[in-house]
């Protein structure tokens, strides 16, 4: 709980539930797929979400990710992040909140959206609502002044929804806050040591039938990337030339013809007969991770050629360094090669598996002997590892005294005690393995707590309960309501 006292420390309540409450840009810029639909996207008590709101508030959410991870984020983990599943949730909510803020009998005037309005800096010039500067900012963003002033309706009610509801949980007792007070500044002190996978590498024996068995059950790791051999024409514009509208158009047009006399010619092998001045180029089997250089490397050529099947001409493939053309002569499936190919390979993979198992068992034969009231200077004299001292708060950047000990295993050291001294089991940080033991707790003087502590705890406290009792509500809110949500989404 603590921890996530901390995580909020720098944030109002209003801000700490941004998942629920809709801010108005959602509704900013326009989606690709699905606008043309009449159907709703999401049905919630009888309130339609259509595709278009659906769509803009994905490509938020998607842009949010990509503001906060620096632009590029691979498709991959955008996948991982469950984005469909965050939209639907968060527009649901919206709905909801409103729906139960309007059940409460609270409504928003115009007076209060328009001052809304005239407040957000986006449509201010030298400090002052500008109309004009409104008008030109919603016509970019293809919105009406009827639509957004009903987004910022909707918002506003959300927001007296979420006030209203966190008024019931405004009581802080001075018990909490002492808690809360000495937790974060409590130290627990430990000893601790560490077992590298790399100090066994020399202790790994390698025979042949192991390799061999243990090569057999993980030959599918090893099996090759799929290759693919072309003949292609490249139509590149030069250095220096992407920007001149006019060599773009003159490459573009000698693509173009060279595209059409191919399927004019019947194949590629005819097209250079009738035109021995074109310039085909090949390449041998390669993989998609490393392209000849004689080849356009762009992500759409790279695409192109290991889409197409052997025998298979592409259609006129335009990248930022001009057009390519390319024919599959022959496709190389991926296949799981000999264990003599891949002999050194497997054999340095092998014997860090064997490596990263001996460390581990010499880790678990440690923590399992301290169970046993095993004393643990001697059992690291014995395995020749180095025993340390650790003092920890639970706050990392105050750990001057951790002595090396990660970070990412503070909240496992702070749940032990005298009574229970060890971890169930061994933690791993990496591929470095970590034994500990409890040693001392630490707790602050209470009545050392100062009045501007006692006012961030407080607000701290207040934050955590409203935030629990408004999810509350939403669920319970959730389990009420009447929700479709469209089998196309």
């Amino acid at each position: 709980m603590l921890q996530i006292f901390r995580d909020k420390a720098q944030s109002t309540f209003i801000q700490a539930i941004v998942l629920v409450i809709a801010l108005v840009f959602v509704f900013w810029g326009v989606g690709a797929n699905m606008m043309g639909s009449q159907e709703a996207a999401i049905v919630v008590n009888d309130e339609d979400i259509s595709f278009q709101e659906y769509q803009r508030a994905y490509d938020q959410l998607i842009s949010n990710y990509r503001q906060q991870f620096g632009g590029a984020v691979p498709d991959s983990l955008l996948k991982s992040l469950g984005i469909d599943q965050q939209v639907k949730t968060q527009l649901i909510q919206q709905a909801l909140l409103r729906q139960g803020t309007q059940s409460m009998g609270m409504l928003v005037s115009g007076p209060e959206v328009q001052r809304n309005i005239e407040e957000m800096v986006q449509f201010q010039e030298n400090g002052a609502f500008n109309m004009d500067k409104y008008k030109t900012i919603l016509q970019s963003s293809r919105l009406t002044p009827h639509k957004f002033e009903t987004n910022m309706r909707y918002d506003t009610l959300s927001s007296k929804g979420v006030v209203a509801i966190g008024n019931f949980a405004r009581t802080v007792t001075d018990a909490e806050i002492n808690d809360i007070y000495l937790q974060s500044k409590e130290s627990v002190m430990l000893s601790f040591t560490s077992v590298d996978p790399a100090n066994f590498i020399d202790k790994v024996q390698v025979e042949d039938e192991t390799l061999a068995t243990w090569y057999e059950q993980n030959k599918e790791s090893y099996k090759t990337a799929p290759q693919v051999k072309l003949r292609f024409l490249s139509f590149p514009y030069g250095t220096g030339e992407t920007g001149n509208t006019e060599k773009r158009a003159a490459v573009f047009k000698e693509a173009n013809d060279a595209y059409e006399g191919i399927i004019s010619a019947g194949s590629l092998n005819e097209y250079a007969k009738l035109h021995p001045e074109a310039k085909i180029l090949s390449t041998d089997f390669f993989p998609r991770a490393t392209p000849p250089d004689n080849i356009d490397s762009s992500p759409s050529v790279q695409a192109t050629a290991f889409s197409l099947k052997a025998g298979e001409l592409s259609s006129l493939i335009e990248s930022p360094a001009g057009y390519s053309i390319l024919f599959a002569e022959a496709i190389q499936e991926p296949k799981v090669p000999a264990l003599s190919v891949v002999q050194t390979e497997a054999t340095e993979d092998y014997i860090k598996v064997e490596a990263n198992n001996l460390a581990s068992q010499q880790s678990n034969e440690i923590l399992a002997s301290l169970k046993t009231e095993g004393n643990f200077e001697e059992l690291c004299s014995g395995n020749a590892l180095e025993l340390k001292e650790a003092t920890l708060s639970r706050n990392p950047s105050d750990n001057d005294g951790s002595n090396g000990f990660p970070p990412n295993l503070l909240m496992d050291v702070f749940a032990l005690h005298a009574n229970n001294a060890l971890p169930e089991e061994v933690a791993s940080v990496g591929n470095i393995f970590y034994i500990y033991k409890f040693t001392k707790r630490t707790l602050p003087d209470a009545a050392a707590i100062t009045e501007d502590e006692k006012e961030l705890f407080k607000n701290q406290i207040i934050n955590s309960k409203q935030e629990r009792l408004l999810m509350a509500w939403i669920r319970h809110q959730e389990k009420e309501a009447d929700i479709f949500t469209n089998k196309n989404l």
